[in-house]
């Protein structure tokens, strides 16, 4: 990338030990990002609304693109930008706005790694003292730090459509459970009926066995007693079978009432895992489009509109793939790995491309060799991805 000299700073002090350049002033390839990373979505439409935007249908990307088509000259809106931006990081203006080159170097390189750039990035822009060297630097940790979040979105994604996929098995399977379950109490509960029935006629039985009884002994008479404690002793033994078969029945339900609690609590962690990989995907994709949402219009256009090949991966998830690259602004491209047809259609993708990913898990050896020699030899930044995923 050709390097941009400075443009000379205005005279306006900053805490009284360095100038610091208006918004419109800033190097332009800092404009993307301080628009795109310095400024939320509600504050951008905050502050267009303020100088007569009419922001009620406008998407993301037009409302940054409406901010980037104004900020390279002073007008209202790039007056109001710079207010706001000087009012928001004033405390961190103040702490690194007068350190020296190599100080703020070190300082970035410790938010970098913690993921909190976003002041820095404002402040390296407007300082008037830090070299070209050192700007080149910074951007091209921003500018390589959107590929990274390209690559991070795309496995996210992927664990997302696992996690649907796996969630959706457990809710059948849930729903397989809890039939059964119905289907068990209602066997129980007519089990439960029977038995009661059977104790009523029990209960009946003897009864009226001691009336017998007592009615023999004065009449003398033996025969239907012999009869009646035969079937008494019958009920008694159908009485015992039920009781066994309601035992077995209230074993099996409690099994199925533990199996059913087991899938609830594995469920609940499901969903709550679903949760956070779907707030962390959301994070990312907000980050993105700070990042790469540009138009022609937009001095840092080099930044979007990157044509993406991947080589190879989860051929199902190629339309999980493309919607990604396509929602940022990119050009997606898909080449299978398979080198049956030769290395020509592959070398044409590879020469029309800005960045190749390449998951080593799901191509063969040749074909990623073949695709690290091609990048190579078109001077192509290429990422090997340790597995699809």
């Amino acid at each position: 990338m050709q390097e941009t000299r400075l443009q000379p700073a205005d005279k306006s002090e900053a805490n009284g030990c360095i100038d610091i350049k208006p918004i419109w002033r800033i190097d332009s390839h800092f404009r993307c990002p301080v628009i795109g990373l310095c400024l939320s979505l509600q504050e951008l439409k905050r502050i267009l609304k303020k100088t007569g935007v009419r922001v009620k249908h406008l998407k993301p990307f037009q409302l940054h693109t409406t901010a980037m088509e104004n900020v390279g000259n002073e007008n209202k809106i790039s007056r109001k930008l710079d207010i706001y931006l000087k009012r928001k990081f004033k405390r961190e203006l103040s702490e690194f706005g007068c350190i020296d080159e190599s100080r703020f170097k070190a300082a970035w390189k410790v938010h970098l790694q913690k993921g909190e750039i976003t002041p820095l990035v404002w402040i390296a822009a407007v300082r008037s003292d830090l070299s070209n060297a050192c700007l080149m630097h910074i951007f091209g940790d921003i500018h390589m730090l959107s590929y990274k979040n390209v690559c991070d979105a795309c496995a996210q994604n992927q664990r997302f459509a696992r996690q649907q996929e796996m969630n959706r098995r457990l809710s059948e399977k849930m729903k397989t459970v809890k039939a059964l379950f119905r289907k068990l109490k209602k066997e129980r509960d007519i089990l439960k009926s029977n038995l009661n029935k059977l104790q009523l006629t029990h209960e009946t039985l003897k009864k009226e066995k001691e009336k017998a009884d007592k009615g023999l002994t004065i009449s003398g008479r033996s025969v239907p007693v012999d009869e009646l404690r035969a079937e008494n002793s019958k009920l008694q033994a159908i009485v015992r079978e039920e009781e066994r078969a309601i035992l077995r029945y209230k074993l099996k339900i409690k099994s199925l009432e533990d199996q059913n609690k087991k899938l609830r609590s594995h469920l609940h962690r499901q969903e709550g895992l679903t949760s956070h990989l779907r707030e962390e995907m959301n994070k990312t994709i907000n980050q993105l489009s700070f990042l790469n949402q540009c138009n022609e219009r937009c001095p840092a256009f080099d930044l979007c509109a990157k044509r993406v090949l991947i080589v190879g991966g989860i051929t199902k998830l190629q339309a999980y793939y493309r919607k990604l690259v396509e929602e940022k602004g990119g050009v997606f491209e898909y080449h299978d790995g398979y080198m049956n047809g030769g290395k020509r259609g592959l070398e044409r993708q590879v020469k029309r491309s800005d960045v190749v990913l390449c998951p080593v898990n799901c191509n063969s050896h040749t074909a990623c060799l073949s695709v690290k020699k091609l990048c190579q030899k078109h001077r192509k930044p290429i990422q090997m991805l340790s597995s699809a995923s």
